[in-house]
């Protein structure tokens, strides 16, 4: 009886995985002779591909030479860790992609302090998505990236939440620069030009339901969704339902929130700042909501746009909503919000007219802003 008993208990394990250290990844440590046999991203790849799940070690220092490669159905957990990043620090994986967001789904990754091994940080994107689905990046420290490239990239993604992330560009950018650290974007040659060894990839997919939330973003521009500008093919393509709360955004160069071709937008809670000097122009505006192409004029015509509670303090306006095109967007409500402009309060908010004459919403809800000169 009592070895039936031992049996039975040394088989729990086995059949249950109550093995706690499964998944724990600890940093690489060398040979005898001093010699690193594998970098760090090697052996966090190695445990995703092997388990679909990494934890990392609190407190210990990770040194990534190349890209940890995500695939779908993993989950990285790097709380309490720090990674510093020689290239890029996120990519999908190497495999064949696929169009549409099909390519990978179901990744999550949590915490880490991200941090270039340059402290004017990397040239490039450093947490790359692409055709990709169901994706959540929360508790993160990112500042990776140097102002002329990308904290964070969703090329065709869907179904993404960004939640309690700190993305901020490092060194000052360019005197004009336009790059945001968190880009929104669609799969073309003008916007994805890292696909060009797969052009069959450019198939025009914009981004559906993103949600960032908690976060502290700053860069040149600091948070942007993106069109096809000069692409007849792609222009019309529209990006759908974007939310943004409770978040605090700083544009250093240009705007601080610029959501382009997008509908079903809410921009909720925010504080949104654009340092820009370009006072003129359309770069210095805090919130900036504009359409370039038509797309399916009945998806901007029947989209609802709420920009509510927020302070934004911008240049040329604080806010400014306009069609470059006749399609206008549907219902606006813009509601309690602190507008600031550089050019006085008349500017604060502006929605403009299109190019057939009309405003750029067919109907506005506006209703206890305050409007400010700064």
């Amino acid at each position: 009886m009592k070895r039936w008993f031992l049996t039975v208990l040394l088989l729990i394990p086995a059949l249950f995985r109550v093995d706690v250290r499964a998944g724990v990844v600890g940093p690489s440590q060398p040979d005898e002779w001093g010699f690193y046999t594998y970098s760090d991203n090697y052996i966090i790849n190695r445990e995703l591909k092997e388990t679909g799940y990494a934890k990392l070690v609190p407190g210990k220092t990770y040194y990534l030479s190349r890209c940890i490669r995500v695939d779908s159905d993993m989950i990285l957990d790097a709380t309490g860790a720090t990674l510093v990043v020689y290239d890029c620090a996120i990519r999908n994986d190497a495999g064949e992609l696929k169009k549409g967001y099909d390519s990978m789904a179901n990744i999550h990754i949590i915490g880490g302090r991200w941090k270039s091994y340059n402290p004017g940080g990397n040239a490039g994107t450093s947490f790359s998505f692409t055709h990709a689905k169901n994706i959540t990046l929360e508790n993160m420290d990112i500042s990776t990236s140097d102002a002329e490239g990308h904290g964070i990239e969703l090329v065709s993604c869907k179904n993404v939440t960004i939640k309690n992330c700190k993305v901020i560009a490092q060194g000052s950018g360019k005197a004009r620069s336009v790059e945001e650290s968190i880009q929104i974007d669609l799969a073309t040659p003008k916007t994805a030009p890292y696909l060009a060894d797969r052009p069959y990839l450019w198939d025009g997919t914009p981004c559906r339901n993103i949600t960032i939330t908690g976060c502290t973003i700053k860069g040149c521009r600091g948070l942007c969704s993106n069109y096809a500008k000069n692409n007849k093919k792609y222009i019309n393509r529209y990006h759908d339902r974007i939310v943004v709360e409770k978040c605090r955004i700083t544009g250093t160069r240009s705007e601080a929130l610029a959501l382009f071709n997008a509908t079903n937008v809410t921009v909720r809670n925010n504080t949104i700042i654009t340092k820009s000097h370009r006072v003129k122009d359309a770069y210095s505006i805090g919130c900036h909501l504009a359409i370039f192409g038509t797309g399916k004029v009945s998806a901007y015509a029947k989209g609802k746009n709420r920009i509510e509670k927020n302070t934004i303090k911008g240049g040329r306006q604080g806010f400014n909503m306009c069609s470059h095109t006749r399609a206008r967007y549907g219902k606006l409500v813009i509601r309690n919000n602190r507008l600031y402009s550089k050019k006085g309060e008349k500017n604060a908010l502006r929605v403009a007219y299109n190019a057939g004459h009309k405003r750029s919403a067919k109907k506005i809800v506006r209703s206890g802003n305050k409007l400010y000169q700064w």
